[in-house]
């Protein structure tokens, strides 16, 4: 019986034994959990601090170099045109320099279709050019496009240069936003046809006109390094979409320095077209025939490929005519059909 209760006895020094061994682990661990922990947050401080120490220390000298200027004015597309733009991509000159903000709002997708209005904006009376000497103008509208390098291939191969209205369909799209710096370098001019083409966002109110204004100009001078100053209207100056008077928004260009240009010879490639090759060739060198000074007008879209397919042959048959198409310059007289329009348009 002494020997039972002696064996109890042991059995319950053991358990309690066994009971302080597991606690003691258990504390163990948790005060090894703890540790872990706080040398995690440790390392995680020292490496925030790190990086806020080489942010600071690569940071420019003169924090104004990497920031844009902003004008604290609102979107008119946002506002209905009331108000002024927030947020607006603007073109600041002071002095020699320029400040330009960044695009906000993405490419445009879709352009409206000029072919109505190009074909019914043909200038009819003869450029007024004072040294009597036959010039042509080769001009293309709406680019950029997949087939922009291609109508440059074709100009170099003929040592000709043209003007390119541009849109701002290659904002945002690097298989062809390179081509604004490529016209440039190539010798060619380039002038602005707005940046949405979409004539509820061009001709809504003059707001409106100045907002798309400023960023296809901006589009053009961040990639280029060139500030614009030629504005082909979407669907000419004498075109009947506008919402208030064409007079209006060629005073906006005036007040800033820039000349428009319509055409007075008409390829017929716009997009409601699907003219052939030959027939865009017989439409443009015909209409040179007629003209002292032709300004032509092509058109530089996806959808346009028989413009391509057409270039050489127009090219030959001015040069052909003893014409070699020359871009638009200070010198190039401007062509408007706005002077002969009705002046309330």
């Amino acid at each position: 019986m002494v020997r039972i209760k002696r064996i109890r006895k042991r059995k319950i020094i053991l358990l309690a034994a066994a009971g302080v061994l597991t606690v003691a682990v258990l504390v163990l661990l948790a005060f090894l959990s703890v540790s872990a922990v706080l040398k995690m947050m440790k390392g995680n401080a020292e490496t925030a601090e790190t990086v806020a120490e080489e942010t600071l220390n690569t940071a420019p000298e003169n924090p104004q170099e990497s920031l844009p200027e902003t004008t604290g004015q609102e979107n008119p597309e946002e506002t209905g045109g009331e108000e002024s733009h927030a947020g607006e991509e603007k073109l600041l000159l002071s002095g020699n320099s320029l400040s330009v903000n960044e695009a906000e709002d993405g490419p445009p997708e879709i352009i409206d279709d000029d072919s109505l209005q190009d074909m019914n904006s043909v200038v009819e009376s003869e450029m007024e050019d004072d040294d009597n000497v036959r010039k042509v103008y080769l001009t293309f509208d709406d680019g950029p496009s997949v087939y922009t390098d291609e109508i440059l291939d074709i100009l170099k191969k003929y040592g000709v240069k043209a003007t390119f209205f541009v849109c701002g369909t290659g904002d945002g799209d690097p298989e062809i936003r390179h081509v604004y710096k490529r016209i440039v370098d190539e010798g060619h001019a380039i002038g602005m046809h707005s940046y949405s083409h979409v004539y509820s966002k061009v001709y809504g109110d003059l707001d409106l006109f100045q907002y798309d204004l400023d960023k296809i100009r901006n589009l053009i001078y961040n990639e280029t390094g060139v500030v614009p100053k030629y504005y082909r209207f979407p669907g000419g100056s004498g075109n009947t979409i506008a919402s208030i008077p064409m007079g209006q928004y060629i005073s906006v260009l005036y007040s800033q320095g820039m000349e428009y240009y319509d055409w007075n010879v008409y390829g017929g490639d716009s997009s409601g077209n699907s003219l052939s090759p030959s027939k865009i060739v017989e439409n443009t060198l015909n209409g040179v025939d007629r003209r002292d000074t032709a300004v032509i007008l092509l058109h530089d879209t996806g959808s346009r490929r028989n413009t391509v397919l057409a270039l050489p042959d127009i090219i030959e048959g001015l040069l052909d005519r003893g014409l070699s198409p020359s871009p638009i310059d200070d010198d190039t007289p401007p062509l408007h059909q706005f002077d002969e329009a009705n002046a309330e348009r």
